[in-house]
């Protein structure tokens, strides 16, 4: 039977064959005295029993190495083989890597004395105890020093492959529900102050300032929808004649009209705002290329005018000192 028998999760086979290759390397134990039932060459031979190989291998060792890892401490399998060897009162030899911590080990296996794999200062202590324990000479210092640094540089690479345990402390558990718990109270906040919002702004909506367009030219009419909503107003209606006008503006009762003079069916925009005027209260701005017939007509008071062809910015303007002037005189008939 082997003399050290490597206890080790098979998800850790690298670093399993990394310590393997350490003690023959640089110890100079020979292969024959190491049992690692993951490596071909150390582990159970063709034929045999798995598990009964294994309760016979673990009888009489020398040497029981535990390397203990996160998947060592999830396996039950694992955790059996370190209940046969504290039952037989064999000398283990705890090799603990982290995130492992000895508080864990000494969970399992009592008060033994480990090492902590990533600890170089205590590899001589590694070699005296393995030595000892089969009772070989092994190799010198030189080489013993010499392969020590090779097994630095590799155990840095296999310990990034080291699978972590999918379990958590309940700690790191609590913590994490209240967490959990704490993000769903922010975000039901968060959903009712979205109602809150989504409620005034259909508030806000019910008071959007509503314009009306009298314009025959299709164009035209465009343009000035596209400016107003990006003023803000709702264009509620675009009419061509007096009739559609009169319609619309004494059934939607605008905040704002836009009106030209001459309208499609030859009817008078002027006519048209000052008989919708005699119902509702509402800024107007006259836009038109027969500017001078607001001087025979019967112009309303505080109208704003805009002569064709006009740029946006010049509309943009009166449409706004228009409403301006429409909120002044809702707010004095109010206080009246």
């Amino acid at each position: 039977m082997s003399g050290i028998f490597l206890s080790h999760a098979v998800a850790d086979r690298h670093l399993a064959e990394l310590l393997v290759d350490f003690m023959m390397d640089a110890i100079g134990v020979p292969k024959s005295e190491i049992f690692c039932s993951s490596l071909t060459g150390f582990g159970i031979p063709l034929s045999h029993d798995f598990n009964e190989d294994m309760r016979d291998r673990i009888q009489q060792p020398k040497l029981v190495i535990l390397l203990m890892t996160p998947a060592y401490m999830d396996s039950p399998f694992c955790l059996m083989e370190v209940g046969a060897a504290w039952v037989k009162a064999f000398k283990p030899l705890p090799v603990v890597v982290p995130p492992v911590t000895f508080a864990q080990v000494t969970s399992t296996i009592g008060l033994k004395q480990g090492w902590n794999i990533t600890d170089s200062k205590k590899l001589q202590e590694v070699r005296d105890t393995v030595l000892q324990a089969l009772g070989i000479q092994g190799h010198d210092n030189h080489t013993f020093d010499r392969k020590k640094e090779k097994w630095l540089h590799d155990l840095a690479k296999q310990l990034k492959k080291l699978a972590p345990s999918p379990k958590v402390a309940r700690a790191e558990l609590k913590n994490a529900e209240a967490g959990k718990l704490a993000a769903q109270k922010k975000l039901a906040a968060k959903a009712e102050e979205n109602a809150r919002l989504d409620a005034r702004l259909e508030a806000l909506k019910a008071f959007q300032p509503s314009a009306l367009i009298i314009e025959d030219e299709p164009i035209i009419a465009m343009d000035i929808e596209e400016l107003l909503t990006k003023q803000g107003f709702k264009v509620v209606g675009i009419a061509r004649t007096e009739r559609e006008a009169l319609d619309l503006g004494l059934r939607l009762r605008p905040d704002i009209i836009t009106t030209d003079i001459q309208l499609a069916d030859g009817s008078s925009g002027i006519d048209a705002v000052n008989t919708i005027l005699e119902t509702i209260n509402a800024g107007v701005v006259f836009v038109t290329a027969f500017p001078e017939r607001l001087l025979n007509g019967n112009r309303p008071d505080s109208s704003y005018l805009v002569t064709k062809p006009f740029g946006m910015e010049v509309l943009a303007e009166k449409v706004k000192e228009s409403y301006a002037d429409l909120l002044r005189q809702r707010e004095y008939i109010e206080r009246k």
